[in-house]
């Protein structure tokens, strides 16, 4: 979603329609046996989870003391953790107050060497820290080969103001967060809860991992790209981990980019025609959606978000996918890109969720002029498809994305890919793009259908 400046809409009555933006729950197509066991468990309830053995700085921290005060106060500071040309420390803070909101709050972590030269800053913020509430990240230090071992970190922040609050405007909460060991590369997911009237964009989630001590050994960090009111996403992010991890916490916050949405009604304007995504034996996902502009209008910016599921209805991965321009009355098969799912999960259903774009009436088109003439299989291991495609505009474009989706003999889709053109294409001319497109292992491409839809990059001329 395009960054706006962002700006605070009061709802002053609830509107519990969220769920309601939720696509149907598809249960996980039959799939041939896995392998694997679960290593994943609630983080109340896991062992500890054992992450790579890394190097570790010298710095030796401690709890910070407490203080009979309001303000914004550090409460925890990891040790210093370096990894090849890069160290890392993670912070926990905590705003004590139960009336007072800070705004645009700005932290400034800087790594000193032996000498106390700078070695690297590194900075983070949050946009509102809510009364009774704590924030957590990790800072990164990048070092060079003349870098020395970072000997001490300090930590400093500012924010340009206060204001009255309630520690229940907090719009947002966390549910299910589950630490997956992944191999020894750690993978945390779970569910951010909106609890607020207020749809809104550009959510950032930082994660801290802590070992059974409290002690802080790690972190990560991640992006929604909307969450609807009165609903949850779920989300999936790898973690720097050095130590054994008992638990994990995620901050959702929101950010400079945030968009203000009390709008309701979401699925109106774009309907989901098709959609299928199955697990094939390696443990990847693949699959598809084709989606319809069911309005008069351009939409821009619409995305789309499908969240996967265990038989516990935990979150195991998620997969997203953003379309600058959505013409009316089009359709668009997409392939969103999809995490991998952890060593171990255990794929078993899906639901998906969109944010329609914004109207545009003053876009340069108002109906699809691209027909699609043929699209066949290619590639010596039949990994690409090749699209024949006419441009009935009566301008020169340029730069156009080209969708494909490959179906099985069941007419169910089972994978599919993107690509776009590298030369403009005339008025009334034809063009021809190889797409890479990938699918189930387990299954054979039957037939493949392709779509032609203007990018943020198409110009006419």
């Amino acid at each position: 979603m395009p960054k706006k400046t962002f700006f605070i809409l009061l709802i002053i009555f609830p509107l519990v329609v969220g769920l309601a933006c939720r696509f149907t729950a598809k249960p996980a197509e039959p799939k041939e046996e896995i392998d694997t066991q679960p290593t994943a468990t609630e983080q109340v309830e896991q062992p500890a989870v054992s992450a790579p053995t890394r190097s570790i700085g010298k710095q030796d921290t401690q709890d910070e003391p407490e203080v009979d005060a309001k303000e914004l106060r550090k409460v925890k500071q990891s040790p210093i953790f370096e990894d090849d040309s890069i160290a890392y420390v993670s912070f926990l803070f905590e705003n004590p107050a139960s009336d007072i909101l800070y705004e645009d709050v700005e932290f400034t972590a800087e790594a000193f060497g032996p000498r106390g030269e700078l070695i690297d800053s590194s900075y983070e913020s949050v946009a509102l820290f809510y009364p009774e509430s704590t924030f957590g990240f990790t800072a990164t230090f990048w070092l060079s080969e003349d870098d020395t071992n970072i000997d001490s970190v300090e930590i400093n922040w500012t924010y340009r103001r206060t204001s009255p609050a309630n520690p229940s405007d907090n719009p947002f909460s966390t549910e299910k967060l589950v630490v997956w060991d992944n191999q020894g590369s750690p993978k945390v997911t779970g569910k951010i809860v909106n609890l607020s009237s207020t749809t809104f964009t550009n959510i950032n989630i930082n994660v801290l991992c802590f070992d059974k001590a409290g002690d802080l050994v790690g972190g990560g960090n991640t992006y929604l790209d909307f969450i609807h009111l009165n609903d949850y996403m779920g989300f999936i992010t790898t973690v720097d981990a050095f130590g054994e991890i008992a638990r994990v916490e995620a901050f959702p916050n929101l950010s400079y980019g945030t968009d203000y949405i009390d709008k309701t009604d979401f699925l109106s304007k774009i309907k989901i025609l098709e959609d299928n995504f199955t697990v094939d034996k390696y443990g990847w996902i693949e699959g598809g959606i084709v989606v319809k502009n069911d309005t008069n209008s351009v939409l821009r910016d619409s995305c789309f978000y499908i969240t996967f599921y265990d038989r516990n209805d935990d979150i195991i991965t998620t997969g997203d996918k953003c379309i600058k321009f959505l013409l009316p009355g089009d359709t668009l098969g997409l392939t969103p890109w999809i995490w991998s799912p952890p060593d171990g999960a255990e794929y078993d259903h899906y639901d998906i969720l969109m944010l329609p774009g914004e109207a545009d009436d003053s876009y340069e088109l108002n109906s699809n002029p691209f027909r699609v003439n043929s699209v066949s299989i290619s590639g010596d291991f039949e990994s690409n498809a090749l699209v024949n495609f006419t441009n009935t505009y009566t301008k020169e474009v340029s730069e156009v994305d080209v969708f494909v989706l490959a179906y099985n003999a069941d007419g169910k889709i089972i994978g599919g890919g993107n690509s776009w053109t590298s030369s403009p294409t005339p008025a009334g001319g034809t063009d021809e793009v190889e797409v890479w497109i990938t699918y189930l292992t387990t299954e054979k491409v039957d037939h493949l259908k392709a779509w032609i839809n203007p990018s943020i990059w198409t110009d006419f001329n």
